[in-house]
């Protein structure tokens, strides 16, 4: 089958539920079917494996529900949603670095995404069902601007055991409790390993196995002003279990914690957001047992920087990912190498409200992490279309 053929289906799919929807709002408000498509074309011009470029994108559909409008559930709601990853990996066939170029890339499969229902009382929400980490956990506002996927799923995480983060969601639940506008506490409890896109090719996995462990979150956000910044604290735990970076320790867990900075630096006059802000996010946990010990990232972004480009984004973000030195490959051998670092300039423009377009260009050092590889210089367009 035609791998076009594929989204062309699962929109086939949809189409009646969009149809009712759309036909009748008066009769079923509350029902929502947010689409969106992500493409890239970029190219590595120098270092790293080879030179080359290609054309990478993702489709994702869903549908949202409020089920008070709906059938009159109080405080309901509930997500489904699905992807279709298509297209050539940059990191797989022309730069072979360590997190990955592009943080839409992964393996081409039609999946099943986020399945959940929530429940919302007062400043208390609970929401259960197939769950991703990184749409709510270890989050940075002005961090997630940039491309390159470092800044989104954080390695301490994401690059340590196989967690619900992009591309595959697994079983969870996840409670959060609000204390007015300046401080919320959430904590989460997840499948700890949901496989990878490969492995798991279709999000549709659901094992639960206690030799394959359960993973623990907990963070804290305070924001003390409503036009000030957000500072989080978080930590996380791995319970027991087999740990193929470290098979010679047989079944072991794992812990860390980071902490996650948004500070605006200067605000235009008469303006709530435009302006420069700062991020920052920094975490570690044990070099013996955790593929990366130590991760940061820090940066600058600058809404309405070009007059009269109110919602255009501009940035600069540097990233460190520290690996183990306890890592040894199968002739027992210590990595060449321990670290990666990308610094990245980016622009999103918003062409409009359903439109936006972002040239963006990455300089890798040593892209791989775990072997020594030329600095890499990696340039492309990422576009946005949200219906």
């Amino acid at each position: 089958m035609e791998k076009w053929i594929l989204p062309v289906l699962f929109l086939g799919l949809l189409s009646p539920f969009t149809a009712w929807a759309g036909d009748a709002p008066e009769q079923k408000p509350g029902l929502t079917f947010p689409i969106s498509y992500t493409g890239e074309g970029f190219g590595n011009l120098l270092g790293g494996y080879r030179q080359g470029a290609v054309y990478d994108a993702v489709l994702n559909v869903g549908i949202q529900g409020d089920l008070d409008k709906l059938v009159d559930w109080s405080g309901g709601s509930f997500l489904v949603s699905g992807l279709y990853p298509h297209g050539a990996s940059l990191t797989d066939k022309y730069v072979h670095d360590f997190n990955g170029v592009s943080n839409i890339d992964t393996y081409d499969s039609l999946r099943l995404y986020e399945v959940w229902l929530q429940q919302e009382v007062g400043g208390f929400s609970l929401r259960a069902g197939q769950l991703l980490t990184d749409n709510e956990f270890f989050l940075s506002e002005n961090g997630a601007n940039f491309i390159n996927s470092a800044f989104g799923s954080i390695p301490l995480i994401a690059r340590n055991f196989r967690a619900p983060v992009y591309p595959v969601a697994g079983p969870g639940v996840r409670a959060r409790w609000k204390a007015g506008e300046t401080f919320s506490i959430q904590v989460g409890l997840y499948d700890g390993d949901v496989g990878d896109a490969v492995g798991n090719p279709h999000g549709l996995d659901w094992t639960l196995d206690a030799r394959r462990g359960a993973l623990a979150l907990a963070e804290a956000a305070w924001t003390p002003r409503k036009d000030g910044g957000t500072y989080k604290l978080g930590a996380f735990y791995h319970t027991p279990a087999e740990n193929e970076a470290f098979p010679e320790k047989g079944r072991i867990s794992d812990a860390g914690g980071y902490v996650v900075a948004d500070q605006p630096l200067w605000r235009e006059p008469g303006s709530k957001d435009a302006g420069i802000n700062a991020f920052l996010r920094i975490g570690g946990a044990p070099a013996e047992r955790s593929v990366v010990p130590f991760y940061g990232e820090t940066g600058l972004t600058f809404k309405g920087l070009i007059p009269g480009r109110g919602e255009d984004i501009a940035g600069l973000g540097f990233s460190f990912t520290r690996v183990s030195s306890a890592l040894r490959d199968a002739a027992g051998e210590p990595p060449e190498a321990h670290h990666e670092a990308v610094l990245e300039a980016t622009y999103k423009f918003k062409a409009s409200e359903w439109l936006t377009v972002q040239p963006d260009i990455q300089y890798l050092f040593n892209p791989g992490a775990l072997i020594r590889q030329d600095n890499a210089l990696a340039v492309g367009l990422q576009f946005a279309l949200v219906f």
